[in-house]
């Protein structure tokens, strides 16, 4: 698909393409679940009343299974909860982690805690706001060159 073809696809949707077939495909199973009655929370039993609060996910977690690609779609493996549920249960395992996912320390002089109540990596911030900025400062530097040269 060409790229103008996509952005046509995003104007008349409103937003990008990939986002709306993922939120389609998200309503057509909610309502399957819901006509099939497996609209219920595989860990508090309650249902399921709105699509916002569907999350999909891995009974037994696939990363540490002895064949990830085989966990990862099996079927039976899939339950549906809600997103509550599933941030809550995965709190536990994310509070015992005291690195970043890029090595930093999460400890009192590193750590920020997010509006989401999940931690942050300060060092991990300062870099990737450093990225951006030396990014955009070379972007930046070359407009104005070609302003300026346009204006000479």
């Amino acid at each position: 698909m060409s790229t103008e073809g996509n952005r046509t696809k995003n104007r008349l949707l409103g937003m990008p393409y990939g986002t709306a077939t993922g939120r389609l495909r998200k309503m057509i199973l909610f309502d399957l679940l819901r006509q099939f009655d497996f609209d219920h929370c595989f860990r508090c039993d309650q249902q399921i009343a709105s699509i916002d609060d569907l999350s999909i996910e891995h009974i037994t977690p696939w990363q540490g299974a002895d064949d990830p690609k085989v966990a990862f779609f099996d079927l039976e493996n899939i339950a549906f909860s809600h997103l509550r549920c599933n941030i809550q249960a995965s709190e536990p395992a994310n509070a015992k982690k005291d690195h970043c996912p890029k090595g930093h320390p999460y400890d009192d002089q590193n750590t920020v805690i997010r509006p989401d109540g999940q931690r942050g990596c300060l060092q991990c911030r300062r870099d990737s706001s450093n990225a951006w900025q030396k990014r955009n400062r070379r972007r930046r530097s070359d407009y104005e060159r070609m302003r300026y040269n346009r204006k000479h």
